[in-house]
């Protein structure tokens, strides 16, 4: 078991270099939280996969990891997933929300 903001950095410093060199803006707002993760390596999986493509997606802009009343959101700039993508990447831990114009949102509850 590990708290949720361990995850979260551990993921941000992995891809932090590849995300100034591709030269888009990465941010976390992650307030200090005492939220622990039974299965980090699950929870851990799912938030790399998100931002990785967010990465392949995102040529400008911003991707953001955030956690606002109790979900974990990783959300970016970049061209908007087919339906069929987010079925793919859906389980049920995690919903993907695809919104014309405003990028991808992918929440962990």
């Amino acid at each position: 078991m590990a708290r949720l903001s361990e995850v979260v950095e551990s993921i941000y410093k992995k891809y932090l270099p590849k995300v100034r060199e591709v030269g888009i803006v990465f941010d976390v707002d992650f307030p200090d939280t005492t939220v622990e993760v039974e299965d980090t390596e699950r929870v851990g999986n799912a938030l790399d996969k998100s931002v990785r493509s967010a990465i392949s997606r995102t040529k400008r802009g911003e991707i953001k990891i955030s956690y606002k009343k109790g979900s974990l959101i990783v959300s970016d700039t970049g061209h908007i997933l087919s339906k069929s993508t987010c079925n793919k990447l859906s389980t049920e831990h995690i919903k993907v929300k695809s919104r014309v114009g405003f990028g991808t949102t992918v929440t962990i509850k």
